[in-house]
């Protein structure tokens, strides 16, 4: 259990960059809706769009992640109740 431990705690040391990764997806999605609007060329929109696609692979990414982490981080705590129940 001391292992699972560590290794979640590894895990969710990282989570602040990978929620700072999730949130460009957002980020480039409003850029697009932006360009679209103001009526920039097809050329700005096609770009932004190819960087929405981008955001949305890393908010996939990051948020399964970070519920792995948090799964894993749980582990150790459910198994002094699970022995408590025996």
């Amino acid at each position: 259990m001391y292992g699972i431990a560590i290794a979640a705690l590894g895990m969710l040391s990282n989570l602040a960059i990978s929620l700072s990764i999730d949130a460009y997806g957002p980020i480039s999605d409003n850029a697009g809706g932006i360009a679209e609007m103001s009526g920039l060329h097809e050329q700005v929109r096609a770009n932004t769009d190819a960087l929405d696609a981008a955001g949305n692979t890393t908010a996939a990414i990051g948020k399964g992640f970070a519920i792995e982490a948090l799964v894993l981080f749980h582990f150790p705590y459910l198994e002094p109740l699970s022995q408590e129940l025996k």
